[in-house]
C-alpha cells in the first residue's frame, strides 16, 4: 500500500485492482484530511508512510496546500475493464484536481534530462578478426583515395 501511495503522489494516477483502489482511496483521503494543519506530527507521519522522501515532500508542499479548501473527496476511483491474465477487475485511482507543480521544479527536471542525454556517435564500429575497430568518415575517404 505504501508503494501505491508513493506512485500516486509522483504520477497523479495509478492503475490497480478494485479492492486495492478502494483501500488506497480511503488511505489517501484520511492522510490529506489529517495533514491540512501541517504540524510536525503530520509531517512525520507523511515521511513514515511514503517510501521515498521526495514523495513526502511533494505531498506536503504541493498536494496538501492545493486541497486545503476542499472538504473531502480528493481522489476518484474509475472502474476499468478486467485484467487479461486473471480477469481481476481493474480501477484507476486519480486526484480530482490536476496537481500543479512548482515552476522551479519543472526547470530542474528539464535540466536533468538534458544532462542525461547521450552524446551522438561519430562513426560505426567494425569487427575484423575478432578485434573491434572504430571507423570514422575520414578513414573511409582516406581508404578510397
Amino acid at each position: 500500500m505504501r508503494q501505491l501511495l508513493t506512485s500516486l503522489v509522483f504520477s497523479g494516477k495509478v492503475v490497480t485492482t478494485e479492492a486495492k483502489a478502494k483501500a488506497l482511496k480511503r488511505e489517501i483521503d484520511r492522510l490529506i484530511s489529517r495533514s491540512k494543519n501541517l504540524s510536525l506530527v503530520t509531517r512525520r507521519k507523511a515521511l513514515a508512510l511514503f517510501t521515498k522522501k521526495s514523495a513526502a515532500q511533494k505531498f506536503i508542499d504541493q498536494i496538501v496546500p492545493q486541497f486545503s479548501r476542499r472538504i473531502g473527496g480528493y481522489v476518484r476511483v474509475v472502474k476499468l475493464s478486467y485484467r487479461r491474465g486473471d480477469r481481476a477487475p481493474q480501477a484507476r485511482v486519480e486526484f480530482v484536481e490536476e496537481i500543479k507543480s512548482k515552476v522551479g521544479e519543472v526547470k530542474k527536471v528539464t535540466e536533468v534530462k538534458k544532462a542525461k542525454a547521450k552524446p551522438k556517435k561519430v562513426g560505426k564500429s567494425k569487427s575484423v578478426g575478432g578485434v573491434v575497430k572504430r571507423v570514422t568518415k575520414n578513414a573511409k575517404t582516406a581508404k578510397a583515395k
